[in-house]
């Protein structure tokens, strides 16, 4: 028996032979499943993600039948196929990836999808590199931008880059430069401003950047106004460019057909795009403020509002800082029109922001405020002297009894 074992089977462990009998540790391996695997006969282990060509050798009712070599076999669903372009035909060969490596039917459960994404990624990454163009599908967008498709995967044509009206261009096919492609990242950026540039008639304005132009409000929208300009397209007066002031209802401020004057700040010539402002016209408050109020300054000023992170003090007309609470000693609290010793701690013209903190007489007198609110109320006690003089002070004697002493 220990000879017919050595034949059929080979081992790479130490045998030991136990009362005339011969173990091996490990399991032995038999000549022909060795012969079939040298040969390639024998099926391979398959592992998720994995790439394989195939081809179909049997169509199922909802699913094809594709021989992927080494004795396996996978399906995928006709639709998966169909949608992706591939023919599905008896010997049609087609690259596929494994999605589960046995499924219920013990056959491997393959699809095109990753693979079909992928081969786009890359066509997509030669287009950018070339400088080429593609079609893409809009169908969206956001305060960014245009949200558009290309072969099932989605990009992003910022506003800067669009040359279409964004209201107009979601369900219109347009053509695109490739800008920014990131598959790992899931990024694709276009632009439709590079793809038309030399297309693109150049409009000549009676105008130019910089120049104080009479308007009149043509429309009023929630983040702006427009207003037609003299012998050309319409510019857009954003909200932020009406005022150095904070700016709320524009219908009670503006009526369409009212007469303004305002500032080119910007024109784009390819998009017929013109910027204007209100508030370029007018001195900068900010800058003249930043002469009174230099860092380390002490003003008095009242409390404008309050914050759950702070209270603001105005200023003057249209400038405000904030005393963060970390500043604020505690136990104080103030309210809307008290008056307070502040000292600037930054003033900051471009963001707009000034930072201050309570001066140091302000914030010892609220110290003391605050300690004595803190102390126990002390009882009124008679001195040394009060005390004696109470005890030798003679009690009062009734009237009844004087009267009684008398008549005796």
């Amino acid at each position: 028996m220990a000879k017919a074992l050595e034949n059929d089977t080979e081992t790479d462990s130490t045998q030991s032979k136990i009362r005339g009998r011969v173990f091996s540790t490990e399991q032995p391996v038999s000549k022909m499943a060795k012969l079939l695997e040298e040969k390639g006969f024998a099926p391979r282990a398959l592992t998720r993600g994995e790439q394989v060509e195939g081809q179909i050798v049997s169509i199922l009712s909802d699913s094809a039948l594709i021989d992927i070599g080494a004795k396996a076999e996978g399906i995928i669903p006709i639709k998966e196929l169909q949608d992706s372009g591939e023919k599905v035909e008896i010997g049609n060969k087609i690259s596929a990836m494994i999605a589960q490596p046995e499924g219920d039917s013990g056959t491997a459960i393959l699809t095109v999808k990753k693979t079909i994404k992928e081969k786009v990624w890359d066509d997509l990454q030669n287009v950018a590199d070339k400088d080429g163009q593609v079609d893409v599908k809009g169908i969206g967008s956001n305060r960014g931008g245009l949200i558009v498709e290309y072969k099932g995967i989605r990009g992003f044509i910022p506003s800067s880059h669009l040359v279409s009206d964004i209201r107009q261009a979601t369900g219109k096919t347009m053509k695109v430069n490739v800008i920014q492609v990131n598959g790992n990242l899931n990024k694709l950026v276009f632009s439709e401003k590079d793809a038309s540039t030399d297309a693109l008639p150049k409009i000549e304005l009676p105008f130019k950047i910089g120049d104080a132009l009479d308007v009149n409000i043509s429309k009023i929208l929630p983040f702006g106004l427009l207003a037609s300009t003299p012998s050309g397209p319409d510019g857009l007066i954003h909200i932020s460019e009406i005022s150095w002031k904070k700016v709320t209802a524009l219908q009670d401020r503006y009526k369409v057909g009212q007469k303004i004057k305002v500032k080119v700040i910007s024109i784009d010539v390819n998009t017929s795009r013109i910027n204007l402002s209100i508030k370029q016209l007018e001195k900068n408050p900010w800058q003249e403020a930043a002469k009174r109020y230099k860092v380390g300054s002490v003003h008095e000023r009242k409390v404008s509002r309050g914050t759950s992170y702070g209270v603001f003090v105005e200023l003057e007309e249209g400038i405000e800082g904030l005393i963060h609470s970390s500043k604020i000693p505690y136990g104080v609290t103030y309210k809307s029109g008290d008056k307070l010793k502040v000292q600037i701690d930054l003033f900051d013209i471009d963001q707009k922001r000034v930072a201050l903190r309570i001066a140091q007489e302000e914030k010892e007198g609220e110290n003391k405020k605050a300690e004595e609110k803190e102390k126990p109320q002390k009882k009124h006690l008679p001195t040394d002297k009060q005390e004696v003089k109470e005890k030798i002070k003679p009690k009062a004697r009734s009237k009844t009894k004087d009267k009684k002493a008398k008549g005796k």
